[in-house]
């Protein structure tokens, strides 16, 4: 690339420099080394902005497949506040593994996964417990349309750091499973296999329309 654009980045900076003098062979070394320079500068730019486009994949897109949170990690109970505003703390205790699904209202997957999250209540409330966990703070006072109970951020760091992010934690707090992202693609078998449940496609708004 450097070797295409860089007689017109010569050109360029030579007529911008002095249109109308004759330039010695280092005069040409030293433009042609800041049209190098430019170019470098422009990599590094595109470098960024790729990287950045991985780092949204990761995050919450279709195919995430790199766990934000490992089979095996011990989770503290998680605390923040109710729907009401009332402190809350989930606690993994009790006869039934906790399925927590973290997410954020500003999160695109987690919308178009609303369907297939709320799917998966209804199939498996009888073996786990479902929790929510919302990155941000409540500002509606309602439970974000879930149909299991939501603890929202209080504004103290919480272990988490990508949504959605499905997490089946057991009575002692370590992970037993953890599937990032939306459910489409490997994720969704995976998680179709683990609890037994068909789930419908991704949506594209709130309401369900495809």
């Amino acid at each position: 690339m450097l070797y295409l654009v860089r007689p017109y980045l010569y050109r360029v900076t030579m007529l911008v420099q002095s249109p109308a003098e004759s330039f010695s062979h280092e005069d040409v070394m030293t433009a042609t080394n800041k049209a190098d320079r430019v170019l470098l500068a422009l990599l590094a730019l595109s470098l960024v902005a790729n990287v950045a486009v991985v780092g949204w994949l990761v995050r919450g897109g279709p195919g995430a497949t790199a766990p934000t949170i490992a089979v095996g990690t011990k989770l503290d109970p998680i605390t923040g506040v109710s729907k009401d505003g009332a402190p809350l703390t989930v606690s993994f205790e009790g006869d039934k593994p906790v399925v927590l699904y973290v997410f954020s209202p500003a999160c695109v997957w987690c919308e178009r996964n609303r369907t297939s999250i709320q799917s998966l209540v209804s199939a498996g409330t009888a073996r786990f417990r479902f929790v929510g966990v919302s990155l941000a703070p409540n500002t509606n006072g309602g439970d974000d349309g879930f149909e299991f109970p939501v603890v929202f951020s209080d504004g103290r760091p919480l272990p988490f750091a990508s949504t959605p992010l499905t997490l089946v934690v057991g009575r002692d707090g370590r992970v037993l499973q953890s599937w990032p992202g939306a459910y489409t693609g490997p994720a969704k078998r995976r998680i179709e296999e683990y609890f037994a449940v068909s789930l419908p496609a991704l949506v594209t708004s709130r309401n369900g329309g495809r």
